[in-house]
């Protein structure tokens, strides 16, 4: 359990109520009835539940989706003595629930800025926009507890520890003093008119000192092919023998498979021409941008993430949900079980890959596969694939560097302290693993990085390092720096920042939870292009020492939610961002910001017709309109004259029990049966076959006229 530091220990809220369940020690319940008054006006909206065996609150999720208070500032008593807040919920749909806990605190001389949204778009926001959010996911028709630990109200980690029963939690926002809170609010999802009409149970509250009991087990809802048992589905697969006949003659179907004639070895245009240097690299010819292969044709990376025999999920504390589990002991099946982070994780996919084709099922596994990948026409092996698989199939591949560089401080969120000798040092140890991949003329590329949890919203790097009076060598560089800007002269950083400073040295004690003054503002975010520039500076130079025949395909920024960004990506070949949506990005003015082209390293799109519960970051209503919706985004991103590169994540579909964070959507090429989705692999062959044809404008790009719907992720 998380250590709670002293100022979340003050001001903890305690309410009192019935509980549906047994209180342990130290289990202090909310007034459920308060809380329903609060919703209808009145005590009735509590009713009976066969599910909680208890009087329980209802909710009817509706547009506008005003929300469930369950405190505001004034309630008693207050917050004390207390690890984790829980509720206890039931999703009636046969899809997943969303729920949003939101926290809110009265904010002084209020910017929109402040206001940390994941996606970035703080162009809605307000005073009332809350101050730290968290959107949970829970399985259909399951009674759940919510487990929320207080002390990630610090706000330096944006993904949960995963509870029994519980899917992903995603956090954002700002660090919150809970003495500061003066409301918070469950709101509940996802709603539409025409698609998604939930409802749910909410059967209590409460604050608690340790993590609650599991409950009593349930029947299995999960066979043991990994599918779900309550709900079919078109292609839901029958039993072992169904599943193993149709691998096999999908199998043999795709004997003698090979890329277009038109295409080189590498899946480059073989009618666009540049010079050849042995490994890719990128090229502008005057009115677009493009990747070169090895032999000097023009290329487009069309790839797919997580290529892999993987799509495995925790099963401790849910071992009842199954109808069958392997061990690790099992001489046929041990291979589809693993230890992470000292828990049980069960990979279903592995099961059934090993069920088709027996002892051989990687080697097989391998060469189907391969197969697949040129017969719907992708050219290249997405992040986070297994490298094995690349270099057996001969498909152009990227490498997400692992273990980018640490200190033992961290300044804010897995920020570095950037200045300490240490950095200096891993980096050296972090550009080292490219060793065994700098004359491999298949990499594409390499990423140093995923998705920086300190880019997650806009955040003021030099200005969070004050929330707390750690020491850090970038403090002291920081402090130097002021210094050299106020000319040594610390009355005039007292009269600029509106402090009654002593001395310099003074400064590295201070703690702001509130900007001192506009000038302070702008000196700490001054400093913080200095602390990124460093940041991205060192590895860079280290990965360049090792490695001079590859390019730097940048972080995968999750959005870009400040001009820091920016400054990072100054040392990229090609600047690299997860775009998600039902077309790409605005890349446009990435490319005029950064200079450079641009690629996509994640996108997808699903939906709940089939085997399961939640779409993903963007939802559709069937099959087909994912099809329509990766024809779309990719013809349209290819279109643009900066795009080189977009890669679909991901290769097989989620479990439906939730991988390691809790994501369980249908965003696979295939099934955890092997079984592609035959709606969508059609949708892919046509455009992957078209990309350069619409590159140059031969042809229009297609629009697929898809409808908005809610997507269902967390």
């Amino acid at each position: 359990m998380k250590k709670i530091t002293n100022w979340l220990m003050m001001g903890l809220l305690v309410l009192t109520a019935l509980s549906c369940q047994q209180q342990p020690e130290g289990k202090q319940l909310f007034n459920m009835k308060q809380i329903a008054k609060r919703v209808s006006g009145k005590v009735s909206q509590m009713s009976n539940s066969e599910v909680f065996n208890s009087k329980v609150l209802k909710i009817d999720p509706k547009e506008g989706n005003d929300g469930v208070i369950i405190w505001q500032k004034g309630d008693k008593p207050v917050w004390t003595d207390a690890n984790y807040l829980v509720f206890e919920v039931f999703d009636e749909a046969d899809y997943s629930g969303v729920i949003n806990l939101e926290f809110y605190k009265e904010v002084k001389n209020f910017k929109s800025e402040q206001i940390v949204l994941q996606g970035g778009d703080i162009s809605g926001t307000t005073e009332d926009t809350p101050w730290l959010s968290c959107m949970i996911g829970v399985l259909p028709r399951l009674k759940t507890q919510i487990v929320f630990p207080l002390s990630y109200m610090d706000a330096q980690e944006i993904f949960l520890p995963r509870s029994p029963r519980q899917l992903k939690a995603t956090l954002s926002g700002n660090r919150l003093d809970p003495a500061d809170i003066t409301k918070v609010v469950l709101r509940f999802g996802p709603y539409d008119e025409k698609n998604y009409r939930t409802g749910y149970e909410l059967a209590s509250v409460s604050l608690t000192q340790e993590k609650p009991e599991p409950y009593p087990s349930v029947s299995p809802t999960i066979d043991k092919l990994g599918q779900r048992v309550d709900k079919d589905w078109p292609g839901k697969l029958k039993d072992e023998a169904d599943m193993i006949a149709r691998n096999k003659a999908m199998d043999e179907e795709m004997n003698g498979i090979q890329y277009p004639t038109e295409w080189s070895k590498f899946g480059g245009w073989k009618a666009k021409k540049f010079k050849a240097t042995g490994f890719f690299r990128t090229q502008h010819d005057g009115t677009r941008w493009w990747l070169v292969d090895p032999e000097g044709y023009a290329f487009l990376s069309t790839g797919i993430d997580c290529i892999g025999a993987n799509s495995t999920g925790p099963v401790n504390g849910i071992e009842d949900l199954f109808e069958w589990l392997p061990n690790a002991n099992d001489e046929q099946f041990g291979r589809a079980v693993s230890e992470r982070r000292g828990t049980k994780v069960v990979d279903f996919y592995v099961a059934n890959l090993i069920r088709i084709w027996g002892k051989d099922w990687k080697e097989n596994w391998m060469n189907y596969t391969e197969k697949l990948m040129k017969k719907i026409r992708f050219n290249t092996v997405g992040n986070w694939s297994d490298i094995s698989f690349a270099r057996h199939s001969k498909i152009p591949y990227v490498l997400p560097l692992g273990g980018f560089p640490s200190t033992k401080v961290a300044i804010y969120r897995d920020f570095p302290d950037v200045f300490a000798a240490e950095y200096q040092e891993n980096a050296a140890k972090f550009a080292a693993q490219l060793e065994s991949y700098k004359n491999d003329p298949y990499l594409v590329g390499y990423f140093l990085r995923n998705e920086p949890q300190w880019a997650f919203g806009y955040h003021n790097l030099a200005y969070e390092m004050f929330a707390t009076d750690q020491a850090s060598a970038t403090k002291d560089a920081f402090v130097d720096w002021l210094k050299g800007k106020y000319n040594n002269d610390i009355k005039a950083v007292n009269k600029a920042w509106n402090l009654e400073l002593a001395d310099f040295d003074a400064l590295k004690a201070k703690t702001f939870k509130e900007y001192p003054s506009d000038t302070a503002d702008k000196d700490f975010n001054e400093f913080s292009m200095i602390m990124v520039k460093r940041y991205v500076d060192i590895p860079c130079d280290e990965v360049e020492k090792v490695d001079k025949n590859h390019m730097n395909l940048g972080m995968r920024y999750a959005w870009l939610s400040s001009d820091l960004l920016y400054k990072a990506g100054e040392r990229f070949d090609v600047f690299s961002i997860n775009g998600y949506g039902l077309t790409p990005p605005p890349t446009a003015e990435i490319a005029e910001k950064s200079g450079k082209p641009v690629m996509i390293g994640e996108f997808h799109h699903g939906a709940v017709d089939r085997a399961l519960p939640a779409t993903g970051i963007v939802g559709v209503m069937s099959q087909e309109e994912r099809a329509a919706a990766f024809r779309q985004y990719l013809e349209q991103g290819f279109a643009r004259p900066e795009l080189v590169g977009m890669h679909y994540f991901q290769w097989v579909d989620q479990p439906y029990y939730g991988r390691f964070d809790g994501e369980n959507y249908n965003i696979g090429v295939v099934t955890t049966g092997n079984i592609p989705y035959d709606e969508l692999t059609k949708g892919m062959t046509i455009t992957n076959e078209r990309i350069y044809d619409v590159a140059t404008g031969k042809v229009p790009p297609f629009d697929g006229n898809i409808p908005k719907t809610p997507a269902i992720h967390y």
